[in-house]
């Protein structure tokens, strides 16, 4: 069974992709250099999908769907967060603010 999100979750990609976007159905990575590129494929991709299920009169067509991936896994800002992980996003203030610390530092406060 594949699990998209959650602690026990399937890694579909590539650890060293920093972001890619994965092709249910047809198994297809592709790799992306930041976040939004990625979204911007993962909606283009998805709004194309839909159109195709809509203009079939076949129940036997394939659904497909395209997800982003960050380092492999499933993407979204609240499932990175509920695992204690940057979620990538530039302007996330928690995340962004964990970035600014260098590593082996405490936060001051």
């Amino acid at each position: 069974m594949t699990t998209l999100f959650g602690p026990d979750r399937t890694r579909l990609g590539y650890e060293e992709q920093e972001w890619s976007v994965w092709v249910s159905g047809m198994d297809d990575i592709h790799d992306k250099a930041t976040l939004v590129e990625a979204l911007e494929l993962t909606n283009e991709l998805n709004a194309c999908f839909t159109q195709l299920r809509l203009n079939s009169s076949s129940d036997l067509d394939p659904v497909m769907y395209a997800v982003v991936l960050h380092h492999g896994y499933a993407w979204t800002a609240s499932t990175e967060h509920a695992l204690g992980l940057d979620c990538g996003v530039p302007a996330c203030g928690p995340c962004s603010f964990d970035r600014a610390i260098p590593t082996g530092e405490a936060p001051r406060g």
